[in-house]
């Protein structure tokens, strides 16, 4: 059986690859090249082994550069997308960086309209704190200044003028939190300011009123002030600068610097008014302004004017600043000097035993004038001293009780 298969497997071969010979004629020369059938098995099995390999590096030159057309398009898709977020990335960049330096543009400008608000806060509290300066007009003492004094009732050491500024946080780190901390501060010294330029104000007032004569009908002597407010914002041209700054701000500053400007003028007034001592050494009062027993006719009579005793030749000094309106003799008073002081305000100084000053001329405050004696109408050494306002006299004793709440500077 299995002979019968093999022999017919032979046959079947031997049909299909029978033994061919191959002739082959060169110049008169016969050759012939037999081919066996194993020999023709071997070579179709080479060729079809040849074909299959041929055809199986096509197909995978073909699937590899498919594949690689596949991840180069892969490569070019990804590196699009990392060059699109690369691109979002740089323009988020720039997009923050030009934020940081708009806010940082921002917060230096805040920080500048901060600086400039703080100057002008200093400025004004350089103003409204420590004395009140009075006048830049020259007196003897060559200092030019008087100041309030202290009230007995406010014993407790004052807080420094800048003591706002050092609780603001400087530590903090938030810039909103430092931001908060300046505007904390700028209010605090906005608000002591206007205490302190009210509380200026006031004092004035407070002085002025102890004279018993009305601040309207003193300035009204002036002329100054009619028709409008007392003091024009634009006098306080030291605070010009603070008007560029918000509303608000500058309308409070304004409105400080205005109060300020209006104390000035009030210290101009309280400065030209008589309430400094006639006599600096020691003295005493002999007879007050009023109604009085006389001393010559013991008779009842209007006295209109301050006694004060001392010793002879005792220095008599002017009251204020102005201008020597008389000087010489005159019945009742015996050597008078008479000072126009402006505002309607004069003073007489009777009864001198020396006159040292001339008609006409310009006297200060603490100028001597005269010495102590006992000339004219009169029982012993002492001064008479009379103020005058618009062409009536009014107690000296309330000019010298003013008087004490201002010292010279």
């Amino acid at each position: 059986m299995i002979e019968r298969v093999v022999d017919g497997a032979r046959t079947t071969i031997e049909h299909f690859f029978p033994e061919r010979q191959i002739y082959h004629r060169s110049n008169g020369e016969v050759r012939y090249l037999s081919l066996s059938t194993r020999t023709q098995i071997l070579a179709s099995l080479g060729a079809v082994v040849f074909l299959i390999w041929i055809t199986y590096a096509t197909a995978s030159v073909f699937l590899s550069g498919h594949l690689l057309s596949s991840q180069s398009r892969q490569s070019l898709s990804n590196r699009a997308h990392y060059q699109r977020l690369l691109a979002e990335a740089r323009a988020k960049e720039a997009s923050m960086q030009s934020l940081l330096e708009t806010r940082t543009n921002q917060f230096n400008v805040a920080a500048d309209d901060f600086e400039r608000r703080l100057d002008t806060l200093k400025l004004l509290l350089d103003h409204v704190n420590g004395p009140v300066l009075l006048s830049s007009k020259t007196k003897n003492d060559g200092s030019g200044e008087l100041m309030m004094r202290a009230s007995r009732d406010d014993q407790t050491p004052r807080q420094s003028r800048y003591a706002a500024l050092a609780n603001v946080n400087s530590n903090a780190k938030n810039p909103l939190d430092r931001m908060a901390a300046l505007h904390a501060a700028e209010n605090q010294l906005l608000r002591h300011a206007e205490e302190q330029a009210e509380k200026r104000v006031e004092n004035l007032h407070a002085v002025l009123d102890m004279t018993g004569i009305g601040l309207d009908s003193v300035l009204g002597e002036t002329g100054k002030n009619t028709g409008g407010p007392f003091i024009a914002l634009d006098e306080a041209d030291d605070f010009a600068k603070a008007l560029s700054l918000d509303k608000p701000f500058a309308r409070r500053v304004a409105r400080v610097a205005a109060r300020m400007a209006e104390a000035d003028q009030l210290v101009d007034l309280v400065h030209d008014i008589p309430l400094d001592q006639p006599l600096k050494v020691a003295h005493r009062f002999t007879s007050g302004f009023g109604a009085r027993v006389d001393p010559i006719t013991h008779r009842a009579a209007h006295h209109s004017g301050q006694d004060f005793g001392a010793f002879r030749l005792a220095p008599i000094l002017a009251t204020a600043p102005g201008k020597v309106d008389y000087a010489g003799w005159r019945s009742g008073y015996g050597r008078l000097v008479e000072i126009d002081h402006g505002y309607g305000f004069k003073t007489r100084y009777g009864h001198m035993a020396k006159i040292m000053v001339k008609r006409g001329q310009t006297v200060t405050t603490g100028m001597q004038i005269g010495a102590m004696g006992s000339s004219g109408r009169s029982t012993g050494v002492h001064l008479h001293y009379e103020v005058w306002f618009k062409g009536k006299p009014y107690d000296p004793k309330l000019f010298l009780k003013a008087g004490r709440y201002v010292q010279q500077g």
